[in-house]
């Protein structure tokens, strides 16, 4: 039987994304039962009662970082296949911390259902969900607020079980996904990191078209200004260093930070 620790440390990615709402599946496998040194598995991710995109990331092995967006306007259901893990870098006792960032807006009476396939390797799961503090900048207080991870209780559901959010727990704000990505480009600064422009050139391209069919609605000018930047950034994005991506993003967010 796989073990979990009743309190543990917060995963490796936590740094980058204190201020965003996000799930982390604390994932074991029982890899001394594998006889490969790596192996694939898939997440079923069922979210009734949102809308919006989902981002997820996570770390197969020591130098390694997967990241994808899911666009979650159409469907129900999404099948992550071809996930997998190094077996030499994890034991039966480590935990492989799957990270979803929801970008949108859940429904009161919604329903998140993980399901782990992992073949004939035993696994298991517990999921926690983290709310940052968004204090007013201009409001000063004595008060310290402990943030901490909430594990959620599963809840049965037919032949299977689901989770539920606290009220507190809200999706991101669907641009908040641009100063996501000015972050993902910093992951290479991690020592022996393989590196991930590739990765993100393609993030920023499928990112791009998803936010400009999100916004058909009425949205701010600013919105859709800062959208034909990145527009711009998305014909560009081929012939740009990782340093010149980094720039670029970062002068968007300083220039309409404030205006949306």
């Amino acid at each position: 039987m796989i073990s979990f620790e009743a309190e543990r440390n917060p995963p490796w990615f936590f740094p980058y994304i204190e201020n965003y709402s996000h799930i982390m599946l604390d994932m074991k496998f029982r890899t001394e039962d594998a006889s490969v040194e790596m192996f694939n598995f898939s997440l079923d991710l069922e979210i009734q009662g949102f809308e919006g995109v989902i981002f997820y990331i996570y770390k197969p092995s020591l130098n390694t970082i997967e990241f994808d967006v899911l666009d979650h306007r159409t469907e129900l259901i999404h099948t992550l296949k071809n996930l997998y893990i190094n077996v030499k870098d994890y034991s039966s006792s480590d935990s492989l911390d799957f990270i979803i960032m929801p970008f949108g807006y859940f429904k009161e009476d919604h329903k998140f259902i993980p399901v782990l396939h992992s073949g004939k390797i035993e696994s298991n799961y517990r999921a926690f969900t983290w709310t940052p503090s968004l204090l007013f900048k201009n409001i000063k207080s004595v008060i310290k607020i402990s943030n901490k991870y909430d594990e959620i209780v599963p809840r049965e559901y037919f032949d299977r079980y689901y989770y539920q959010f606290d009220s507190s727990f809200k999706g991101n704000k669907t641009e908040f996904l641009f100063s996501l990505i000015n972050i993902l480009v910093r992951l290479e600064d991690i020592p022996n990191i393989e590196p991930v422009v590739s990765k993100v050139k393609f993030l920023i391209s499928k990112t791009n078209e998803m936010l400009f069919e999100l916004c058909q609605r009425s949205i701010p000018l600013e919105m859709i200004d800062l959208l034909k930047e990145i527009e711009r950034l998305k014909f560009n994005i081929g012939n740009l260093s990782k340093e010149e991506i980094f720039n670029w993003l970062e002068d968007l967010l300083n220039q309409y930070s404030e205006k949306i």
